[in-house]
């Protein structure tokens, strides 16, 4: 099993290197750009590029280039945004470039040891391309479009004519494109165009054209041109981001986590690899001993379960699980080759969800287990998010952040919390109204969201505060990581109509120390978020 996850690392790594001649060519593009135009925006490109390579390259066995990238990465975060650039930073970038392409070329070292092969979801897999191509002759225009892209991490190439994107096309095809109807070659040149490519490539490019009209004739053209969205100017940048995320968001849903419970190790392995085939995150308890501990740790979504155990029989586990309030209305699916219905129902009654008879086929293993737990998660989501933002709410985040202080505690791990408000937003609802005020949330949410990790956790915790969980990193760190977000956050244009404004952002951190609780890490992150209000807001405090 180890050695096919191996083999899966090893493709995974062939895979990436075949990439490496675009994230190369993508890199000097933006330099030569940059070097050229005197750019700001490309330089940010270059930066945001740098650091994707600093974070990916190490994990695929290009060590080395991580680190130039990186290098490059923290030269070009001190360059002044104002600032010009020197001969002798130029050169600096210059030479950081040619570095990563000769370490590319020397190939990658041994990631054997390197790299963990536990379960398939320690595997790396690549990011969907991010890529949006803006076709606007409105050069003001397209570069706002693109910096409030940037922000969120997309990466934007802009083209003033139809016969530029055309030949960056053939290069390579975006995610996205933003097009406007009305171009120099003609008043629907946008459609004509997007219809022409429809027709050149085998895969249609989600498009959404933006215009000053809004008549019948260029609607209809847009629809005709297989449109995704059509948006009037002036531009609701908030709303033109909804639209580029539902497009160009192709992430498989996350994997369900399903915990086995048998003490024949043998079959339970069998029972993970099934499951794990079907796409499913799986562990496996075989001494109900760590029972406690690992749900705990790995908070599965469904419990599959023997009935028969020596130590402890299913029944038993299932009420001492059944005792604690977290996992109340996790489903416990019993296994047994118990054929008589009424101790199925006796099993019903002392906390299981339902009965799988054992043997029972693969595929009907995964048809049952995959069924309960989206019921669970739908179910889940519908009590623990928050209906506008879709973060945990305020009953959720203090759950996941009691469980994650237990956990860090317990495995002497760091963990930070902070704490973030809207500053001044009772005037945003007060001037613009309160959906105005709900998009602004909205995009406060989406910005956390883009910006932090998948093991990350991020809650609503009441009006226009929010609560960030930060396992696994230190205070320095978590600073840094929440004074980015403050400042990109600062940049973001809200929109009223054809009023434009933008909000910015206080933040209090603090880290987690063996004497702390639930309630104390949460009101000492509230404490320095009112440190930051109280000294001038837009700014992260740490306590």
């Amino acid at each position: 099993m180890v050695a096919n996850k191996k083999h899966k690392l090893r493709k995974l790594q062939d895979k990436y290197i075949a990439q490496f001649p675009g994230k190369l060519n993508a890199l000097n593009r933006v330099w030569l750009k940059a070097l050229h135009d005197g750019d700001a925006l490309a330089l940010s490109q270059l930066c945001q590029q740098a650091h994707n390579l600093a974070g990916s390259a190490g994990t695929f066995g290009f060590s080395a280039v991580s680190v130039e990238a990186r290098n490059l990465e923290n030269t070009l975060r001190a360059l002044d945004k104002d600032q010009e650039l020197s001969g002798e930073v130029e050169e600096v970038i210059a030479d950081a470039l040619q570095r990563i392409v000769s370490l590319v070329e020397l190939g990658p070292e041994q990631i054997e040891s390197g790299i963990a092969v536990e379960s398939d979801e320690n595997i790396p897999v690549a990011e969907f391309d991010r890529l949006i191509y803006v076709i606007e002759d409105d050069e003001l225009l397209a570069r706002e479009i693109a910096a409030q892209l940037y922000y969120f991490d997309y990466e934007v190439e802009i083209f003033s004519v139809i016969s530029q994107a055309m030949e960056a096309i053939k290069l390579r095809m975006p995610s996205a494109m933003i097009l406007d109807v009305q171009l120099p070659e003609g008043e629907l040149a946008g459609p004509e165009f997007a219809m022409a490519l429809n027709e050149y490539s085998t895969t249609s490019v989600p498009t959404i054209f933006i215009s000053s009209r809004d008549d019948w004739q260029a609607r209809l053209a847009a629809v005709r041109a297989c449109g995704s969205a059509y948006l009037t100017k002036p531009l609701d940048f908030n709303e033109l981001l909804e639209c580029v995320d539902r497009l160009t968001l192709k992430q498989q849903p996350e994997a369900f986590k399903i915990l086995i419970v048998d003490d024949m190790e043998v079959l339970a392995e069998h029972y993970a690899a099934v499951l794990g085939g079907a796409g499913m995150q799986v562990k496996t308890v075989s001494s109900i001993n760590d029972l406690l501990e690992v749900l705990s740790d790995f908070q599965p979504e469904l419990i599959l379960m023997d009935i028969y155990m020596p130590q402890c029989s299913g029944l038993e586990a299932a009420k001492i699980i059944r005792q604690k309030d977290e996992l109340l209305s996790v489903p416990i699916v019993f296994l047994s080759t118990e054929s008589d219905t009424a101790h199925h129902v006796s099993a019903m009654e002392l906390g299981g969800d339902d009965f799988l008879q054992k043997p029972i086929m693969d595929s009907s293993l995964v048809v049952a287990v995959r069924t309960r737990a989206e019921r669970f998660r739908s179910l889940r989501n519908q009590m623990n998010r928050d209906g506008l933002t879709g973060l945990l709410n305020h009953v959720s985040t203090k759950t996941h952040l009691e469980a994650e202080i237990s956990r860090a505690l317990r495995q002497h791990e760091a963990l930070c919390f902070a704490m973030l408000d809207i500053d001044h937003f009772k005037q945003v609802n007060d001037s613009y109204g309160h959906p105005v005020g709900d998009r602004v949330i909205k995009s406060v949410a989406r910005m956390l969201t883009k910006r932090l990790r998948k093991s990350d956790f991020i809650g609503r915790y009441g009006g226009e505060e929010f609560a960030i969980i930060l396992p696994e990193t230190d205070i320095k760190t978590a600073r840094s990581l929440l004074d980015d977000i403050r400042q990109n956050f600062s940049q973001i244009v809200q929109q009223n109509n054809d009023i434009q404004f933008s909000c910015t952002l206080s933040a209090g951190v603090t880290q987690l120390s063996p004497n702390d609780n639930l309630d104390s890490i949460i009101n000492t992150a509230d404490d320095a978020l009112y440190k930051a209000k109280n000294s001038g807001r837009n700014k992260v405090c740490e306590k």
